[in-house]
């Protein structure tokens, strides 16, 4: 080392630079020369002498990338979705009803009762709804697009199922829209829980036409009581508000499969809409058509099923099976020799502890069907037969 003086006259070491760039400078050319090797010369070597060179077998030329611009591309179809090409079939057949009512009796002026939805299934006008959607309704009127409203006849209603159906004149309607989209009824009994649902409807009111929600099947065969009144309904998490009764509910295919009809609205619940299955409200709307009503099996009693504490208040010591309290005059019940104070206790031997379960059960039998009854009468046990007949 040199010594040379500071500013104090000091003399003090200098220390001899390190060659670093002599350095980086090898390092750079070791990278390249390795780099050579590793992606030229090593393969070429290795493929030929010790290992086989690759065969043309492993070429993608069968692979084909789908197409980035242009129509229906991948991109396209995703983006659309399913529930894109069921609104756009389904919702124009949705239509919007109105409820009109007198205020009072003697008043001609009418006031709006409430609104829901229907689905037109005709191309000649029929439309089916909620019977709870045109209860009491002085005069039904059905909106379409574009705030166009024509006057609607009942054709008929049915308390026990929740439904009612309709009919306009299509000449009522402005000459384009006088061709009218008709929905197409699915299959409910194939539904699949976890498969796509979706709901469209007019909620809280007319300005919210045609709204679609979207969500799965949640469970099929529930059963919903409403007003004492049992029905087998569809389970969906598809929101359903007030204004959707009546509106449809429908598959990926664009099929209706459900009738929109009713949510539960407690505190904490989210989620649970329900709809009439599309199979159960088949053979109702064709009554409606047909005669204007449903024509149903009777049997002609009244009755209470049997409990413990029922049975002690009524002093018997049977504690299952239905009680009859009151047997129509010249009914099915009445022909075949029932009496106040029998027990049914099993139908065609299935027993019976459930006044909806032997609705179910004349319901599944029909007009003109034949059952038999084991009657508890007093400390007798006997069977009988009886034949249904069409409700009066």
């Amino acid at each position: 080392m040199s010594e040379f003086p500071d500013f104090a006259g000091r003399p003090r070491l200098r220390h001899r630079r390190f060659p670093w760039l002599i350095l980086v400078t090898v390092a750079l050319l070791a990278s390249v020369f390795g780099g050579a090797v590793g992606a030229y010369i090593f393969p070429r070597y290795i493929f030929g002498q010790l290992l086989p060179t690759p065969t043309a077998n492993l070429q993608r030329t069968n692979l084909v990338l789908p197409p980035l611009t242009g129509q229906n591309t991948i991109f396209d179809q995703m983006a659309q979705g399913a529930v894109v090409e069921v609104a756009e079939r389904v919702g124009p057949t949705v239509v919007g009803i109105v409820n009109l009512a007198r205020p009072s009796r003697g008043m001609t002026t009418l006031r709006q009762q409430g609104t829901g939805s229907g689905i037109i299934f005709d191309a000649t006008g029929l439309i089916v709804t909620n019977q709870h959607v045109i209860d009491r309704a002085a005069e039904i009127r059905v909106v379409f697009p574009g705030n166009v409203e024509v006057k609607a006849e009942l054709v008929g209603e049915d308390f026990i199922t929740d439904l009612a159906v309709l009919r306009i004149n299509p000449a009522d309607l402005p000459q384009d829209k006088r061709a009218l989209p008709v929905a197409e009824f699915g299959d409910s009994a194939a539904l699949r829980v976890g498969e796509l649902a979706v709901a469209i409807g007019n909620p809280l009111g007319l300005q919210f036409q045609r709204t679609v929600t979207a969500g799965i099947i949640s469970a099929v065969e529930r059963t919903l009581t409403m007003d004492d009144i049992s029905y087998e309904v569809i389970q969906t998490d598809a929101a359903i508000n007030s204004g959707n009764s009546g509106g449809a509910l429908a598959n990926a295919r664009g099929q209706i499969i459900g009738i929109n009809q009713a949510k539960i609205t407690a505190s904490g619940v989210e989620g649970m809409g329900f709809a009439i299955p599309i199979n159960v409200a088949r053979p109702i709307i064709d009554d409606l058509v047909r005669n204007g009503r449903v024509i149903r099996p009777w049997l002609g009693i009244r009755g209470i099923a049997l409990s413990p504490a029922i049975s002690a208040q009524y002093g018997l010591t049977a504690t299952e099976g239905i009680y009859i309290d009151t047997v129509v005059e010249r009914s099915p019940a009445h022909r075949a020799g029932l009496r106040r104070g029998d027990i049914i206790i099993t139908w065609n031997g299935e027993r019976l502890n459930d006044f909806e379960r032997m609705r179910t059960l004349i319901s599944r039998a029909g007009i003109n069907g034949l059952v038999r009854l084991e009657i508890r009468r007093g400390n007798a046990v006997f069977s009988m037969e009886v034949r249904l007949e069409a409700a009066p």
